[in-house]
């Protein structure tokens, strides 16, 4: 067995997939792996790929074509997943779809045979990815900073700013924004009128974004007046709330301001919130 192991982005997983392919060792005598996310098996051989755009660029465009787009996003979404197994999985939907006993009409419908194993596991794949960029359109809280940069912090599992970078540009087209993903260290910078792109391994200076403007803490105040001011204490469900809104992402979102360590709110002994008038409770 040979084992070609990449870093996780999606170019690094297709470049894995197109030296395997290429290796014409079999492909049954092949596997991909995520370094750093494998366990080292015996009797095996390990071969490092390196990320090449064009190899990447390759496969996409073949997929494209032989698969369909709706593949294509499919095999995308799983691409940015958190799931080790995610690349060795790909690589075997691909092996389905686009080998050439496969006709044209077998191959855009391969991602459909849902009775097989790999094609199964790449749609849960992607539909937990699709899933948590869906919430993360919904939960992103922008912050204006000094310099007029609009700033997000999110903590996400998965790779989701790639899905959600069409959105908020489309909707801040004439804004400067970033939003920084605490969990991968990426983030993603819109320009003014430009196209957003994103930033790999990187960190925003704290002293920069700890600053924010003069209007922010109004804004902010505002905001948070609304929600309590909205919210019906006769109709309070704890738990329905939790459902909608679960605590993992209040951490980083306006309406929960406080508490900003653990996302939740504290209990005394007594069993009384700590800030009785907080409209989280």
């Amino acid at each position: 067995m040979v084992i070609f192991y990449c870093d996780g982005s999606v170019d690094g997983i297709f470049t894995a997939v197109y030296d395997a392919w290429a290796s014409r060792l079999g492909h049954e005598n092949v596997a991909l792996r995520i370094g750093g996310q494998m366990n080292y098996e015996l009797f095996a051989e390990y071969r490092k790929t390196g990320t090449d755009a064009g190899k990447a660029q390759k496969v996409a465009r073949s997929v494209r074509r032989k698969m369909g787009l709706d593949a294509y996003q499919t095999i995308y979404q799983a691409a940015l997943s958190k799931e080790p197994e995610r690349a060795d999985c790909i690589y075997r939907v691909l092996v389905r779809g686009m080998s050439a006993s496969v006709t044209p009409y077998e191959a855009r419908n391969v991602i459909w045979n849902l009775q097989n194993t790999d094609v199964c596991r790449l749609f849960e794949l992607s539909r937990k990815t699709g899933n948590e960029a869906h919430r993360y359109l919904q939960f992103v809280r922008f912050r204006e900073l000094e310099n007029g940069v609009l700033f997000s912090e999110i903590q996400a599992e998965n790779q989701v700013l790639p899905l959600v970078g069409d959105h908020f540009a489309d909707r801040f087209p004439n804004e400067d924004f970033m939003i920084y993903d605490i969990g991968h260290n990426d983030c993603l910078i819109h320009g003014r009128q430009r196209p957003w792109f994103i930033l790999r391994d990187t960190e925003p200076e704290k002293e920069v974004t700890g600053r924010s403007s003069e209007r922010e803490a109004m804004m902010q105040q505002l905001w948070r007046g609304f929600c309590q001011s909205i919210a019906i204490e006769e109709r309070k469900n704890l738990r329905l709330q939790q459902q909608f809104w679960p605590l993992k992402f209040r951490k980083w979102m306006t309406e929960n301001p406080q508490e900003k360590d653990d996302g939740k709110c504290q209990k005394k002994d007594g069993g009384k919130y700590l800030d009785e008038n907080c409209h989280l409770c």
